[in-house]
Parts: C-alpha cells; structure tokens; sequence
C-alpha cells in the first residue's frame, strides 16, 4: 500500500471541474462505498468530514490521506470502544483499522469508478435507429448518431425556388 496508490484511488473519485486534488463529501462517500467501508459512513458524516472541510466543503486528497484516514480510524475505534471521543492514535486496534482502510483503498486503484450501464431489450429497441420510420429516422445518420439540430429543423434556403425545384441556379446558364 503506498500513498500514491490511494491519491490515484481518490482521483478518480474528484470532479472533473475542480482545479485542485480535493474532494467534496459526496465524492468521498461513493469511493467508501465501492471500496467496501461501508460501516464508516456514520462516522465520517457526523464527526470526522466536518472537523477537517475548507470553507467550500472540501478536503484536499493529500490532507485526506495523511490526518482523515487517521481520523476515521480513532474515530471508529473510540465508537466500537464506547470512548466518549477518538481513541488514541497509537492503539494497536486503531493502526490495524487505519491499514484495513488504506489497504481497500489502494486496492481500488486503476478500477475504474464508471460501471457499463445494463441494456435491456426494451433500451436496445428503443436506441436502435435503424428501425426508425418516417421523420424520425432523418434524426440519426447510417450508424445511429443523431444529427442534432440538423436532424430536427427544416432550414429554408430562401433561395428563391421551391422545395422540389431540381434546377437552381441553372436559369441563365446557356446550354
């Protein structure tokens, strides 16, 4: 287990907008969840997140590796221990748990977070342009891509001929 595997695990957590390597509560819960720490959610929510947050409700990722993951674990022990606040940091139990956390943890590293959406039948048949009819299918091109607003709107030339005039601009050329 090493530091950069469990950055690696929280990047792929991060929103992609942020500028910096921090992670908001949200994030955070959906990578406990996937890594399997499942039981610490309390913890973290009531006590833990809210000690350490910026005033914008986030961690940076190395903040979290070196003093929320500590937290947690003192936390949790201190919980299971019937403590009124954290156990102390150097408990055998609360090291063991804080290596129990950082080893799920790192084993998540390189999977990524993003599971393939299940297709049913009814979503295969519906997602199927080809069988499309009428105005519906000059929405998609030959391979299933819409078209976007090419495919909704009827744009008008205002070229002067109507619609199924096949010879435009052929008026003054000479044959």
């Amino acid at each position: 287990m090493s530091s950069a595997d469990l950055k690696k695990t929280f990047l792929e957590y991060k929103d992609r907008a942020e500028k910096e390597d921090a992670l908001k509560l949200t994030a955070f819960m959906k990578c406990i969840e996937a890594c399997g720490l499942k039981q610490y959610k309390t913890c973290i929510e009531a006590s833990v997140w809210p000690i350490h947050q910026d005033k914008a409700k986030k961690i940076l990722i190395d903040r979290i590796i070196s003093h929320v993951l500590p937290d947690i674990a003192a936390t949790a022990v201190g919980q299971k221990k019937k403590l009124k606040g954290k156990a102390p940091a150097d408990d055998p139990e609360v090291q063991e748990v804080l290596s129990e956390i950082q080893n799920k943890l790192a084993a998540k590293a390189g999977e990524s977070k993003v599971k393939a959406q299940k297709v049913d039948a009814t979503t295969a048949r519906l997602t199927d342009a080809s069988g499309y009819t009428g105005s519906h299918k000059e929405r998609f091109t030959a391979d299933g891509k819409g078209k976007g607003k090419d495919g909704r709107v009827d744009t008008v030339e205002n070229s002067g001929y109507v619609g199924n005039y096949k010879g435009a601009g052929t008026f003054d050329k000479k044959h």
